[in-house]
């Protein structure tokens, strides 16, 4: 039996992950204000977003009518995720969020669950973008405030 030793870094759980998503698809469940920030990141990506939600904020319209995602009026049904390479949970029901993130994580899909990081298999980062550059910045969920100075920081920087 080999004995181990410690490893000469420090171990993290978040790996940062970048990936082409050119016409992968991408499910969010909620119409609301967390829903449309979420779109509005995954909008700036090749992805095929489809929103289902009873209601949609007028930010996710908006994006649809620029046909940057499509939506359905009407709760969220287990077939929404057929295909879907990440989902997002965002409605107002711990319930909804709980059933999505299961199903997604059950389905090989990564998921953010917008009320449980413990759920969550993917975290958005902030992002820093430039035409030819894309930066996420990341943290252990801990300072998310840490997080937002750090992008502050990098895009002063970068210009």
């Amino acid at each position: 039996m080999t004995e181990q030793t410690a490893a000469p870094f420090p171990q993290k759980d978040r790996f940062p992950l970048f990936c082409d998503v050119r016409g992968k698809k991408a499910l969010v469940v909620g119409g609301g204000a967390v829903s449309a920030r979420r779109c509005r990141t995954l909008c700036r990506f090749s992805l095929d977003i489809l929103v289902a939600a009873p209601r949609l904020d007028p930010d996710i319209l908006e994006l649809e009518r620029h046909g940057l995602l499509k939506t359905v009026c009407r709760p969220f049904e287990p077939r929404d995720l057929e295909g879907a390479f990440l989902a997002v949970a965002a409605t107002d029901s711990r319930q909804v969020n709980r059933q999505v993130g299961l199903l997604a994580r059950q389905a090989g899909c990564f998921v953010s669950v917008a009320d449980r990081a413990e759920e969550c298999t993917f975290f958005f980062p902030a992002l820093i973008e430039t035409e030819t550059l894309t930066i996420g910045v990341a943290g252990d969920g801990r300072d998310h405030a840490a997080v937002a100075r750090a992008a502050g920081q990098i895009r002063e920087v970068i210009g």
